[in-house]
This record gives C-alpha cells, sequence and structure tokens, in this order.
C-alpha cells in the first residue's frame, strides 16, 4: 500500500477530510475498541450524529477496527493510545482545520512514536524509527527539510499508508460509510477549567473526552 491507495479520502466525504482523527487498531472489535474506552454505545444512532464533535463510530474491517472521530482528537491522545494498545498496536492520524497534523504510533500501552505528517523529520517516542523503514518506502523524508524541499507528496494520504503498514488494518470508504457501532464522549465535569487544553482549530474547545 501507498499514499496512491488513499488518493480516494479527501472527496469521498470532504466534511470528514477538513477535520479529523481516524484510528487504526489491530486485532480488536469495535465493541472491544469501545470498552477500553468506556465509551457510551448509542444503537438507535444514525450516521448524521458524526456530525456531533464528541461522537465516535467504530467499523470492523479485515483484521481489526477503525475509530472514526469528526473534528477529533482523542485518538492522538496518550489517555486513549495507552489502554487502545495494550496487547496490540495502533495508528492515529488527525488533522484539523488549521492543517494542524499529527501521526501517534502505539504498542502495548506505549507511544512508539510521532510526528506532524507534513515534517516526518522531526520524530519522539520510545522507539521513534521504528517505522523508518516504511517511512522511507512510502516516500517521506526522515531528515528534516527545507520548506522549498516538501513537495514529496500528500502527507495524511502517506500517513494512511504508513498507519495501513504499522497495524495490517486499512481504512475503506466502506469504513466510513458504514459503521458498525456509533458511540459518545461524556462531556467532562471540568469542561470550563479544560478550556485551551484542545489542538488548535478543532471547531469546539468546548468538550473533552471523559473515559471510563
Amino acid at each position: 500500500m501507498n499514499a496512491d491507495d488513499y488518493a480516494w479520502f479527501d472527496d469521498h466525504d470532504e466534511s470528514l477530510a477538513m477535520a479529523f482523527c481516524i484510528t487504526f487498531v489491530r486485532g480488536l472489535t469495535p465493541q472491544e475498541a469501545f470498552d477500553r474506552l468506556g465509551i457510551t454505545v448509542h444503537p438507535e444512532a444514525g450516521i448524521e450524529d458524526l456530525l456531533d464533535e464528541r461522537a465516535v463510530a467504530a467499523s470492523a474491517v479485515e483484521g481489526g477496527v477503525i475509530l472514526i472521530e469528526p473534528n477529533g482528537f482523542a485518538g492522538i491522545q496518550d489517555s486513549v493510545t495507552k489502554p487502545l494498545s495494550a496487547g496490540t498496536v495502533t495508528a492515529s492520524v488527525f488533522l484539523n482545520i488549521n492543517a494542524d497534523q499529527h501521526f501517534v504510533h502505539a504498542a502495548d500501552g506505549e507511544v512508539v512514536t510521532r510526528f506532524e505528517p507534513d515534517y516526518p523529520g522531526s520524530r519522539s517516542g520510545s522507539d521513534e524509527d521504528r517505522l523508518l523503514a516504511h517511512m522511507v518506502a512510502l516516500g517521506m523524508p526522515i531528515e528534516d527539510v527545507d520548506d522549498d524541499d516538501e513537495d514529496w507528496g500528500d502527507p495524511i494520504h502517506t500517513a494512511f499508508a504508513l498507519a495501513e503498514r504499522a497495524t495490517g488494518v486499512r481504512l475503506t470508504p466502506q469504513a466510513l460509510d458504514n459503521p458498525t457501532l456509533i458511540g459518545s464522549t461524556r462531556p467532562s465535569p471540568d469542561m470550563d477549567a479544560q478550556v485551551g487544553q484542545f489542538p488548535p482549530g478543532t471547531r469546539s474547545d468546548r468538550h473533552s473526552w471523559s473515559l471510563g
């Protein structure tokens, strides 16, 4: 798989493509993923509920599950990646309306590597170079480059391909269109104190995940 395999994403759902967090999880079912995060399932919810920034959808795919957060960011937070990746591996791709980007790969409850897909040369994590061979194969610059040298491809499409390589789980149009479960997160009781802690550019800074 490569970035071209995800060229469909931008036009498939233009609203979602503007701001999202999508998490690839190996070996779990949608219910298992929700259980790990304490997400409340809404059995009667429709796809329109994805417009709520507190909503999260889980789609069963071959080899695992895809979690979809329209205008969300929980999947890149340690409080989510650690329980979700326990005994398995995850990879999350985040984009907001300000074009801020994040890629987070976790394994066995530990963040292995994280970086901004448009600046993949600057990485952190417990084993920040674990995916280096895949990054090179996908054409990502693994060292910091000058702005004039940045035209190496689409960072988000490439991050999706990297997430698939890291987890063995593929994001498909069907996963976006036909989620297995739709749930919601609960507003934190101290949400007012949390204003300003959200990634810039999310369309709301009024809600946070309250897990468990």
